[in-house]
């Protein structure tokens, strides 16, 4: 069921590596080349960094040392950052080389309120390109947005929506427990929060794509972030924690539709919190969908990057795309290369 996907892996942090992993071992990618400007990777296979066997293949650190051919489609899977004014210049580059973009960049998943001229020029670039770029992931991409989306799919009518997302940071990256303030005191994480530099990206973005996909509008969106206080001493990769230092945040964001209609997303990231994923929506029936210890984040931000590249490369759709613009994504089997 579809066609070989020739794939280059674009960043080769944590979540870069378990795409790169995932993609050669469990769905048979015909990989084309992996780019990361860390000098300690460039010029290694990159067997070794998924604990394989020699691929034959040496991480580059620009694109135009890899020798590609024209024949398509090309899907370059990246992942470095979270800004897309900053990565945009990395995905352009890539549509350049004749590269579809699947991308982790979370303000990607739903640019066009926040990057409204960005985003037209995205996709005037792209469409011009024959090619398409498309954010997703797990959070945002999937259980606070596209699966919310599909949830509505059982329903005659909806009135409000209410996700939660509860994650155990102790169980994740150190990178992850650094960016959520784990270690903090409360007046540095405050601080942060007040200039705007600390928190999940992408929240809104999820919220203005549940709209979008819904076809309603937006009247206010309401953004806030608190620290999680430590109550007891954890020891954790990053470090020791002591009571009274931040253990993680929690974060909400309200939106109000034009007829009175609420979104509530609300997100949880702290240190020995109960994981879990919570969609309800309101309306003539109640429904309810309840993910018992959550979705883990980077092995299904992999997963979920691979067979969006999957179900979009298979599919004539170009320029800049959403996770509610795609056919369902799921993970079906590419046809053997011969």
């Amino acid at each position: 069921m579809g066609q070989t996907i020739r794939y280059l892996q674009f960043g080769l942090g944590p979540i870069g590596l378990e795409i790169l992993k995932q993609a050669t071992e469990a769905h048979h990618f015909n990989v084309l080349g992996a780019v990361d400007i860390d000098p300690a990777k460039v010029g290694k296979d990159i067997g070794e960094f998924i604990n394989a066997q020699s691929k034959g293949i040496k991480v580059v650190a620009n694109l135009d040392e890899l020798e590609l051919s024209d024949e398509n489609p090309k899907v370059a899977i990246h992942a470095t950052g979270s800004n897309l004014e900053k990565v945009w210049p990395q995905i352009k580059n890539l549509l350049d080389h004749g590269f579809s973009v699947v991308s982790t960049c979370e303000e990607l998943s739903y640019p066009w309120y926040r990057y409204a001229e960005l985003s037209k020029e995205i996709d005037d670039y792209a469409k011009n390109k024959g090619l398409f770029v498309i954010g997703t992931g797990v959070n945002p991409g999937f259980i606070m947005d596209t699966m919310t989306l599909f949830l509505t799919s059982v329903t005659n009518k909806v009135t409000n929506i209410n996700v939660s997302r509860k994650v155990d940071v102790s169980k994740r990256r150190i990178p992850l427990q650094k960016k959520v303030g784990v270690g903090m005191t409360v007046d540095q994480f405050n601080e942060l929060a007040a200039e705007n530099k600390i928190g999940h990206v992408g929240l809104e973005e999820s919220a203005r794509l549940i709209a979008y996909g819904l076809g309603i509008s937006l009247n206010e969106v309401k953004n806030s972030i608190q620290p999680v206080i430590a109550n007891k001493a954890y020891s954790l990769t990053s470090g020791n924690l002591k009571p009274g230092q931040v253990s993680g945040q929690h974060q909400i964001v309200e939106a109000t539709t034009t007829d009175g209609r609420k979104i509530t997303l609300e997100l949880v990231m702290a240190v020995d919190v109960e994981q879990e994923d919570r969609i309800r929506i309101d309306g003539s029936e109640r429904t309810e969908l309840v993910i018992p210890n959550g979705i883990f984040g980077d092995t299904a931000t992999a997963a979920m990057s691979i067979n969006v590249a999957k179900t979009v490369a298979n599919n004539p759709t170009v320029g800049l795309l959403t996770m509610a613009d795609i056919p369902l994504s799921r993970n079906f089997h590419i046809r053997a290369q011969n």
